[in-house]
């Protein structure tokens, strides 16, 4: 297998399989330059961290494969800088707002699809139970797959549901990355995985090699790098899951 992570930030990645160079979700803006979340418990203007690599690397990248469209997953910086001819992998309920940004390689995945000899199956999800997941909308998580690498999933900010147990049990990933951040809204709904669901999908797939991402940048976002490594060394669980750092590449 020699599919490879890099972690930027956040939930935006680039992913290397079938040597195609896949960027997830970009949000570039630089610290500050994004309003808080709304309806959250603090302040503070986003994101919190740097950009910890330079903008240009962006600019060789094969795809972007967005899950959906908060600013905290397609930014207008990442708008307004990215190649306007990259192939686009999105949801259905994507594609339109993504044309009206000026792109013009959409490919939206309704349930799977072949690219660039990558097999993508997409599973959507709730981004939040109840009345905040109606809201909030869908988001679309992605399991790509090759002959040779093996396989990913890009879980997406989809809370933990019967539905992305199935995936996990069906699909066996050989590599997923968890938004597993507990970010939480100001009545206490919180919309993201947490420390919890990632204790149970390393039971549940224990194949599986966890990536922790989604975290210490956005300010509704509770759990950090250091409390979930805590967390993960009292349910000896370190050998399963990683949380890479900023920047940070990770081969497997």
């Amino acid at each position: 297998m020699a599919i490879t992570v890099q972690h930027i930030r956040h939930a935006t990645s680039i992913i290397v399989i079938n040597n195609k160079r896949i960027l997830i979700d970009p949000m570039l803006s630089e610290v500050g330059q994004l309003s808080p979340v709304p309806f959250t418990r603090n302040y503070r203007r986003n994101p919190l961290t740097s950009l910890p690599v330079s903008l240009n690397i962006f600019e060789n990248v094969d795809a972007i494969l967005l899950t959906h469209r908060h600013f905290d997953h397609w930014d207008k910086k990442s708008i307004s800088l990215l190649n306007k001819n990259i192939p686009i992998l999105c949801g259905p309920n994507d594609k339109s707002s993504v044309l009206k940004a000026g792109f013009t390689k959409i490919i939206a995945i309704e349930d799977t699809y072949e690219w660039a000899g990558i097999n993508i199956k997409r599973i959507e999800g709730p981004h939040a139970p109840g009345l905040t997941g109606m809201i909030l909308g869908i988001v679309s998580g992605f399991y790509l797959k090759t002959k040779t690498e093996g396989s990913i999933y890009i879980v997406g900010d989809c809370i933990y549901t019967p539905k992305i147990e199935k995936a996990f049990i069906d699909l066996s990933p050989d590599i997923a990355l968890l938004n597993a951040s507990e970010a939480e809204m100001i009545w206490g709904t919180v919309i993201t995985m947490n420390r919890e669901d990632i204790a149970r999908i390393a039971c549940l797939s224990p194949k599986t090699k966890l990536v922790a991402v989604h975290l210490d940048t956005i300010n509704h976002c509770k759990l950090s790098r250091k409390q979930l490594s805590a967390y993960l060394k009292d349910k000896n669980l370190c050998d399963s899951v990683v949380i890479p750092q900023d920047g940070e590449i990770v081969s497997f």
